[in-house]
């Protein structure tokens, strides 16, 4: 029954036109007391009763309290009731707003209580859309605040496009969305979603990545390691892989192993060169050794089956050089051939040590120098000076004051054997 109502009822029996008046209405409590004790008798009684229950509510909707008072108590019964009305909650679904009573105010288990958030009734009045008992999840529908978790689309919407377009709900639940698929089917790529737009990456893995069971990722693609895939497989051995090119001395030979790993590896069987492996590259340096003696008796050379020959020069083979040999050396005092080529060049050398009578003929060379000393020496020298001769120390060339030239002829005597006609013999 609303207030217009009662006071109606009121006017129409002539009792407490003050009940529908301001003040007095507004505070039931204190207004029905008063009345019901102003009538007395069993009015009274009830009407104290409904006064004090009146206090509880906010307006003067005595009802069925002001029938009781009017019957047990004539007038104060009715003044009792108009004191105890209130807002009448029973029958009435909890959570309805108490009729006026203002905003704010539910209706629960029968009595007119304040509205507030968390209490599991929404009231609109107090600006809540849901009101789950702020059960401390803000993502059933209903947030903590009384508030729905969305009510349209963009509301879900976390930023990532990568796990679909969130949606929200008929129940104002957000709902995930299909989330992107970048995987391409190639196990030799890193597939990713990029959270901005929802593109997809692939970015590929390493060249030897595993890729399955004895399969390794080259150019991205999944492939069974072998020895010339230009990936060096450890697991198989392999110490180099140049993917087979035919030239084992690149530092890879096409068994994918090194080209050399010390510099045995790099004989290449001859003497002549000096081989080193670069241990970084694996690759072998065969340089041509240099022979040199530094002696100029000497031609140097080198057979690659012995290594270096120093072949003693001496054309003529009188077994002296033409050249200064070296002091120390193995054919040192073998040197100064004043003659080593040509007709009758043998016969000239500094090895010489016989006199001859006749000329050597060897063009370019001192007439008679066959010891190649610059000079031709004479072998007898001496001159008969006179005097007993009884030994054969006492001996020379007969009247002359000089012994005769080279290939000239002569009386010798010799003390004790007599005279001779003897040729000077020179070297």
């Amino acid at each position: 029954m609303t207030r217009k109502t009662l006071c109606s009822l009121a006017a129409l029996l002539f009792l407490l036109p003050v009940a529908c008046g301001g003040g007095e209405f507004e505070t039931p409590k204190g207004t029905g007391g008063a009345a019901g004790e102003g009538n007395g008798g069993t009015g009274a009684t009830s009407g104290g009763t409904a006064g004090a229950t009146g206090g509880t509510g906010a307006t003067a909707t005595g009802g069925s309290a002001g029938t009781a008072g009017m019957s047990a108590g004539g007038a104060g019964g009715i003044a009792g009731a108009g004191g105890t009305g209130g807002v009448d909650c029973t029958d009435l679904e909890d959570g309805t707003p108490c009729e006026g009573e203002g905003d704010n105010t539910l209706c629960v288990s029968g009595q007119c209580v304040q509205s507030e958030c968390g209490d599991g009734y929404p009231d609109e009045n107090n600006d809540e859309t849901c009101d789950d008992g702020k059960n401390g999840d803000d993502t059933d529908g209903c947030t903590d605040e009384c508030k729905a978790t969305c009510t349209v689309d963009a509301d879900c919407d976390d930023g990532d496009a990568c796990n679909g377009k969130e949606t929200c709900s008929a129940d104002n639940k957000c709902e995930l969305g299909q989330a992107v698929n970048c995987d391409d089917g190639n196990p030799c790529t890193a597939d990713s979603c990029v959270m901005a737009n929802g593109s997809c990456a692939h970015e590929s893995l390493d060249d030897g990545a595993a890729c399955g069971t004895g399969k390794i990722c080259l150019s991205t693609s999944c492939k069974t390691s072998v020895c010339g895939d230009r990936y060096v497989d450890s697991a198989k051995g392999e110490e180099c892989d140049d993917g087979k090119d035919g030239d084992n001395t690149d530092g890879c030979k096409d068994d994918c192993k090194f080209t050399c790993k010390t510099n045995t590896d790099c004989n290449d069987d001859n003497a002549c060169t000096n081989d080193v492996c670069n241990t970084t590259t694996h690759t072998c340096t065969n340089t041509t050794i240099t022979c040199n003696d530094s002696d100029a008796c000497t031609a140097d050379s080198c057979a690659p089956a012995t290594g270096c020959v120093y072949t003693f020069i001496d054309e003529d083979k009188d077994g002296y050089s033409p050249n200064q040999c070296k002091a120390g050396g193995p054919y040192a005092n073998k040197g100064g051939d004043c003659r080593d080529t040509g007709t009758n060049a043998a016969v000239v050398n500094p090895g010489v040590t016989g006199y001859f009578t006749v000329d050597h003929g060897v063009p370019g060379v001192t007439s008679y120098d066959y010891n190649c000393s610059g000079s031709s020496e004479a072998q007898y020298t001496k001159v008969f000076a006179g005097g007993s001769c009884t030994t054969p120390v006492n001996q020379g060339w007969l009247n002359t004051t000089l012994p005769p030239a080279c290939g000239q002829s002569g009386t010798y005597r010799i003390c004790g054997l007599g005279d001779s006609t003897r040729v000077q013999a020179c070297h």
